[in-house]
């Protein structure tokens, strides 16, 4: 499907791996998406960014087996204009990320059972990845999003990686504050950082604030002994 089958409704935010903007389709029942954005510079020898072909290819790996805690991938395009390429990958839309639905909890904080829902749905994703040999590497309340409906969905698998006991693992993952210590002290680790950020996840669920906010990997590591 060509770019220009959806309509921009709406900026939603911007990082290191691209635009995201809420969109819907023009033609059809015209249902609500998230689009991607990544611009890829023609003379760049490298081409299309290492983070996004890794990304395509996980998601697609496993978008036959429709999960409902794992966000999924509708399609994707290459539109081309001038000396740049633009590679836009269509998800399915959901509201809002746990960060976002965290700033608008009252101060009473969430009920256990919601907690444990949220919990229960993020665990049942995240399982779900490790057997298929899927570490994450970038779980943070960014990146875990919930619908109108309740519904938690991991997304963003820019740093995912297939993990096998042979392959070198880069110590430069995950969001700081969600960083388990052996990623902080360099040192070899497997899918088990997952769970570490899971936690982490898991107290600021109670705490309505992170749970550990070091400013380098020496104060998070202060802290976290603390």
């Amino acid at each position: 499907m060509e770019a220009g089958c959806y309509e921009v409704l709406a900026a939603v935010g911007e990082g290191a791996s691209g635009r995201v903007f809420k969109a819907r389709e023009t033609g059809g029942c015209q249902r609500r998406v998230a689009l991607k954005k990544v611009r890829v510079l023609e003379q760049m020898e490298e081409g299309v960014p290492a983070f996004v072909i890794r990304e395509v290819g996980l998601l697609r790996k496993l978008e036959a087996f429709n999960h409902p805690n794992v966000v999924k991938l509708l399609d994707v395009s290459v539109e081309v204009q001038n000396q740049t390429s633009e590679m836009t990958l269509v998800f399915e839309y959901v509201d809002q990320d746990l960060c976002a639905f965290l700033a608008s909890v009252a101060e009473t904080g969430l009920s256990r059972w919601k907690i444990k829902d949220i919990m229960l749905q993020l665990l049942r994703g995240l399982d779900f990845l490790h057997t298929n040999m899927l570490v994450h590497r970038d779980l943070k309340p960014q990146n875990v999003l919930v619908s109108s409906h309740g519904e938690i969905k991991i997304a963003d698998f820019g740093l995912a990686r297939i993990y096998s006991h042979h392959m070198a693992l880069t110590p430069i993952v995950v969001t700081l504050w969600y960083r388990a210590p052996e990623v902080l002290l360099h040192s070899g680790y497997m899918s088990s950082v997952d769970m570490w950020s899971t936690g982490c996840i898991f107290a600021e669920l109670f705490l309505l604030r992170p749970l550990f906010c070091g400013y380098s990997d020496i104060q998070q590591l202060q802290k976290i002994i603390k």
